[in-house]
């Protein structure tokens, strides 16, 4: 019980750090703790048994740990976990690792891997929160279906075999994702690094994009964002200020790319001046030679 209470006022110093960092995005959950992983009296050992046991505003804090599990979350609770690096939820390469039907979800600190469809499908749920996660080695890391007003943010979105972030509506082409927020996050190795076929999604907040492994852009003003738009296939969503370097809290200057503009006319100068070098020395022993002959 000790541990318990002491754990507690840290769990929501942990919560409270994060509304001060996203104030503007970020939902206070206000109802009781449950815990899973540990060694404490009263410690679920399975995630799905922790969430069917909790109420709307729940807490669930998840401790370091493997978890081989497939979580279906329909009730609006956060579920926290203790360190994104090693909390991990694996999927066992089936089918969906986590997939929400709820709205007001949140969803933060773990590793999500091995799903044999997607990491996290967020289906038919409003305004739930995907940050701060290791989203690895799924067919599709986060797949937003019918989904409106989701915030995904600060994941690492990597090693995907068909998409990263995938916002679309199979299903029922009349009720599309709209409104979804996706920004600061970092897309790498993965086959194809983001879909959206929605309607009204953002790949940016307050002039802050995402990291995209596969963009070419430069950043000749030397702050951090690319000067050209990252374009998000699918449809007609862009991402007008992707980042130079993954994010890691802060926004961070690239500290070595090629210019090829720069390049090119560095070349040409290049030449010219090589020509015009080389010219009266060709000139010289042209006449040297023929002097001799």
């Amino acid at each position: 019980m000790l541990i318990k209470r002491t754990l507690i006022p840290l769990i929501f110093c942990i919560i409270i750090v994060n509304i001060i960092t996203n104030f503007q995005i970020y939902e206070f959950a206000n109802g009781k703790v449950f815990y899973v992983g540990g060694s404490g009296d009263g410690n679920y050992s399975i995630i799905q048994d922790a969430i069917n046991i909790s109420d709307i505003g729940d807490i669930i804090f998840v401790y370091n740990g493997i978890y081989n599990e497939n979580i279906e979350i329909n009730k609006s609770i956060s579920i926290i976990g203790e360190n994104k690096d090693s909390t991990i939820i694996n999927g066992k390469k089936s089918n969906i690792v986590i997939i929400l039907k709820a709205p007001n979800i949140n969803i933060s600190g773990f590793t999500i891997e091995d799903g044999l469809i997607s990491g996290i499908l967020i289906e038919r749920s409003e305004n739930c929160k995907i940050f701060q996660n290791i989203i690895d080695r799924n067919l599709i890391g986060i797949n937003v279906i019918s989904s409106n007003y989701t915030i995904i943010f600060n994941n690492t979105i990597s090693n995907n075999t068909a998409v990263g972030v995938n916002i679309t509506n199979n299903k029922e082409p009349s009720y599309f994702s709209k409104y979804n927020t996706v920004f600061h996050n970092n897309f790498i190795n993965n086959k194809q690094n983001a879909y959206d076929e929605g309607i009204s999604n953002n790949w940016s907040y307050q002039d802050e994009g995402n990291y995209y492994d596969d963009y070419i852009g430069l950043d000749k003003n030397n702050d951090g964002i690319g000067d050209k738009a990252y374009f998000i296939p699918g449809g007609e969503s862009i991402d007008n200020y992707p980042l130079m370097m993954p994010y890691n809290g802060n926004i961070r200057l690239k500290e070595f790319y090629v210019d090829d503009e720069s390049l090119y006319t560095m070349l040409i100068i290049g030449m010219v001046v090589a020509i015009l070098f080389l010219l009266p020395i060709a000139y010289i022993w042209y006449r040297k030679t023929k002097h001799l002959k």
